[in-house]
């Protein structure tokens, strides 16, 4: 991955503040390929007990591998894929009992914003059509027309002239087209974005550009976001706080900061010790000490004990018996490892 640390501008500290967003024991199961021909599909568990709070303005950066559980937790935090457990609170509202026309009046302020620009955009409506297109859906307009002078100012938040308004997606650049996105997502005046990977398939430079828009705007209209994302550099600079997921289960969660300087759970630090350092002391001088090879998703696994043991050099008996539970630690994280906290 590319250093992008010159780039970006860090994200602010935020004052403390009631969570917006309280997730509780969120579970998502799938049905799997069965034994055989004729056997019965075998539920595969995508999510597993996950629990946190987001606080109002703040970013929380979902980190993990392909298949981890980042883009369902998304998906399951904005009611498009049902629950075999768990709540979703938003607001202090449980959004997992309403259903209907009082969920969709409820997630309105609940966002997405799409991982490729080039495949979320619909080629046969311009841009005015594809802005306007949530407010005529929830009944905030009832024509284009009138929908055309709150288009011309999501434009003009997202830094894309008011010309583009008649133009098609095609005559576009990765970066213009995500940003149309983000504008589109933005027309319902949400309260909370869950941005799903959604500057990776965009060239280097693009993506500061991106991140630095988003940025500006959550200053600008007090936004919070959920941003998933597998490139670690970029999270470090959008995010202030930070989760690891790691086969559907949140393995740490810290501040930014303490993620990056003093990881706990041996799964962040194989993952911190993939990032390239552009430092090379930093490294041998206190830096991470963790293998350079991250464990694939798919070793196997039993059901019973800690997910990650097969992968780990520290798994024990204990390890192998129980699965560990996701607990405070000292220093303020949060972390599913037997071995956290002890010397």
């Amino acid at each position: 991955m590319t250093d992008l640390s010159n780039r970006f501008e860090p994200a602010q500290p935020v004052p403390s503040a009631p969570p917006i967003l309280s997730v509780r024991g969120l579970c998502v199961t799938f049905d799997g390929p069965g034994e055989g021909l004729w056997g019965p599909p075998k539920k595969v568990q995508a999510l597993d007990n996950i629990t946190f709070d987001l606080a109002r303005g703040k970013t929380l950066g979902l980190v993990g591998e392909s298949g981890s559980g980042k883009s369902t937790l998304g998906r399951a935090i904005l009611r498009r894929l049902p629950l075999s457990n768990g709540r979703v609170f938003f607001e202090g509202k449980d959004i997992t009992a309403v259903k209907g026309e009082a969920l969709r009046r409820l997630t309105r302020n609940i966002q997405l914003i799409f991982q490729d620009p080039y495949t979320s955009l619909n080629p046969r409506m311009k841009v005015l059509e594809l802005i306007a297109e949530p407010l005529l859906v929830h009944g905030l307009v009832s024509s284009i027309d009138e929908a055309r002078d709150q288009v011309v100012e999501l434009l003009r938040l997202v830094n894309l002239p008011v010309e583009t308004i008649d133009r098609f997606p095609h005559s576009f650049s990765g970066g213009q087209r995500q940003r149309i996105g983000i504008a589109r997502a933005l027309a319902l005046k949400p309260q909370l974005i869950i941005a799903d990977e959604p500057v990776s398939a965009l060239d280097v430079s693009v993506r500061a550009q991106v991140v630095n828009l988003m940025q500006d705007l959550q200053q600008e209209l007090g936004l919070t976001y959920v941003f998933i994302a597998h490139d670690l550099s970029v999270v470090r600079h959008i995010s202030h706080d930070i989760a690891i997921l790691h086969r559907g289960h949140m393995v740490e969660m810290a501040g930014r900061d303490a993620i990056y300087e003093t990881p706990e759970h041996p799964y962040t630090k194989v993952l911190l010790s993939a990032v390239p350092e552009p430092d090379p002391s930093h490294r041998r001088n206190g830096g991470v000490n963790a293998p350079k090879t991250v464990p694939t998703q798919t070793l196997s696994f039993d059901g019973v004990g800690c997910r990650y043991r097969t992968c780990c050099d520290k798994a024990g008996g204990h390890c192998q018996r129980e699965a560990p539970p996701f607990a405070k630690h000292e220093g303020g994280h949060w972390a599913a490892c037997w071995h956290v906290g002890m010397t």
